[in-house]
């Protein structure tokens, strides 16, 4: 990050503003209590070593390894730390303190002091905290005690002898005068997300009138397994993601493990863009619950134009109105247990944004959604959980915000829940978009006329010659159709059976000579998803012209709305449909 010449003047105004003078003692803290973060500043106008003295709680078993508490030193104008305490060895210790000095060269500018007395907690299963030490995840009596278990969070003996002294020639800046320095760079940069805490949501529509860099700067929180505190940048035409904050993208932040920063240049294209930032529910400004990062009030998001002159070529935006879009499927909403369909048809090829939310856990979807073309039954689209992003909340909680171009024709959306975790019945914490549990789809294509998109009803398609689908448990059903001419009709038709036998199945009669020309018997049959005895037939059958009934039958148990295994990944269509094929 570039040195603002804003904050430098702000700075300057502060030092002059207050009066103070050159004091040799530059930064002077004690009298430290447990889990807190102090900050001091201070100003060099030249180029210098500075002296840094400071006493930590550190047992000595774990030999300077782990620390109950810590200091360091950043860059005000860049966010850069110039010196941690990791950077010098141990001078003197006693049992539970040891003492550090350190001669640090510094190029004039401002700086900020920070001493924290946060130790670094690890969470286990079971809601308890632990404290990390000796290398290992241990029990917090084991490793952070002595034999006598005197409990260092709250022995004030041993924070009495706590300190951080700096010495230099320079000028000494209050805890508020570096607060108001932050807040000048953030009021600088294009916007700033910070600092967030927990429970947090925030997002910026923008547009970018000319090609551009940014400069992103981003702290949150994230662990190999997912990230908590994390946000992205979103072209809203493309929906592609321009930027992400993602673990493996990041890089440690300080303090502890889970602290993750990003800084970053990315190039953006003329466009409309959403930038967004989310928390959790637990580890954020002011609400720490292990060692915070080395720069805590950047908790979260901030960019800048990387030309400071071209930020007049950035412009932020109410709402995403000038990114004109027509609405195609509104399924939202969805509770616990439900089974929603809604279809579309295209009169022309398109470009759909498909915006989609659910359950997910271990590579699998539970609360799901897919796209069929009516007439084939091809799936053309699923929330893939390989495909999802963290929607927010519970890691559970999985999104997909993606644009896929559609060709003519008509289509079946469908959507499923389990019982369980989903719009006013969440068993963990809910998503950021609570309201958008299922799947919106909207035109955002420039081709769009108006036309171009009507609903679309299965049982008014000229195309379905017979249905009979969502059949419960012993259900016997029928309806006639007829052949005008011979030609191959397509079954599309969905039961139960296992060890080469059928239990809900589906068979076609000629009526004008009583014979079954067509039955779904296991071997004819293919998996269906879900249990292994959900079956599925999806292929042309040949019938000559003529009257002909369709029965399905299914018997006491696993069938549509009643399942006892699994349902297969097309519950709706739990029953026959045949249409007509083109020529």
């Amino acid at each position: 990050m570039r040195i603002r010449l804003i904050t430098s003047l702000f700075l300057t105004f502060i030092v002059i503003a207050t009066g103070l003078a050159q004091n040799d003692l530059l930064v002077d803290m004690s009298g430290f209590n447990s889990r807190e973060i102090r900050v001091a500043g201070f100003t060099l106008a030249a180029d210098q070593t500075v002296s840094v003295e400071t006493a930590v709680l550190s047992p000595r078993r774990d030999r300077d390894r782990y620390h109950l508490s810590y200091t360091w030193i950043l860059n005000t104008d860049t966010r850069e730390m110039v010196w941690e305490l990791a950077d010098t060895e141990v001078d003197d210790r006693t049992r539970d303190i040891a003492t550090y000095t350190a001669e640090v060269e510094l190029p004039a500018g401002h700086y900020e002091t920070y001493y924290s007395t946060y130790p670094q907690w690890i969470y286990e299963d079971g809601g308890i905290f632990h404290w990390r030490g000796d290398g290992f995840f241990s029990g917090f009596f084991d490793t952070v005690f002595d034999s006598d278990k005197d409990d260092y969070f709250y022995h004030k003996d041993l924070y009495d002898n706590l300190f951080l002294k700096v010495k230099g020639t320079g000028e000494s800046l209050s805890e508020e005068a570096v607060a108001e320095a932050g807040k000048s760079i953030k009021e600088n940069a294009f916007l700033s997300f910070t600092p967030m805490r927990d429970e947090d949501y925030y997002e910026q529509v923008f547009r970018v009138d000319s090609p551009m860099d940014l400069d992103i700067y981003a702290v949150g929180e994230g662990r190999r397994d997912g990230v908590y505190d994390f946000g992205w940048i979103i072209n809203l035409k493309t929906r592609e993601r321009v930027w992400e904050f993602t673990y493996r993208a990041s890089d440690n932040a300080g303090g502890a493990f889970k602290n993750r920063v990003i800084r970053k240049t990315i190039n953006v294209e003329p466009g409309i863009y959403k930038a967004v930032f989310i928390t959790d529910d637990s580890h954020s400004y002011h609400r720490w619950n292990s060692a915070p990062p080395f720069d805590p009030s950047f908790w979260g998001l901030t960019i800048w134009a990387k030309d400071a002159a071209a930020k007049t070529a950035l412009k932020k935006l109410d709402t995403e109105d000038e990114l004109k879009s027509y609405p195609v499927v509104d399924i939202g909403k969805v509770r616990s247990h439900e089974y929603v369909t809604q279809g579309f048809s295209l009169r022309n090829p398109l470009a759909l944004h498909i915006y989609a939310l659910g359950e997910g856990d271990d590579g699998e979807m539970y609360d799901y959604g897919w796209i069929v073309n009516a007439k084939t039954r091809e799936k053309v689209w699923e929330l893939n959980f390989r495909e999802t992003k963290p929607a927010g909340g519970s890691s559970k909680n999985r999104m997909l915000d993606q644009v896929i171009s559609f060709e003519a024709g008509n289509y079946i959306v469908h959507y499923v829940t389990d019982d369980s975790h989903a719009y006013r019945d969440w068993n963990a914490d809910p998503p950021i978009d609570q309201t958008h549990w299922g799947i919106t789809i909207q035109v955002i294509d420039e081709r769009f006329k108006e036309g171009d998109v009507q609903p679309y009803e299965p049982e008014k398609d000229p195309a379905v010659l017979a249905q009979l689908i969502r059949v419960g448990d012993d259900e016997y059903e029928h309806t006639d159709f007829t052949m005008a001419a011979d030609g191959y009709v397509h079954i599309y038709a969905l039961g139960e059976g296992n060890y080469g036998e059928m239990h809900d199945y589906a068979w076609i009669k000629n009526n004008e000579n009583g014979k079954v020309v067509w039955e779904m018997t296991y071997r004819k049959t293919d998996r269906a998803g879900g249990a292994k005895k959900n079956r599925l037939f999806d292929d042309k059958v040949f019938l000559d012209a003529g009257q002909y009934t369709v029965y399905y039958e299914t018997d006491g148990s696993h069938a549509f709305n009643d399942w006892n295994d699994r349902p297969p990944k097309d519950p709706l269509n739990w029953g026959i449909t045949i249409s007509k094929v083109d020529d």
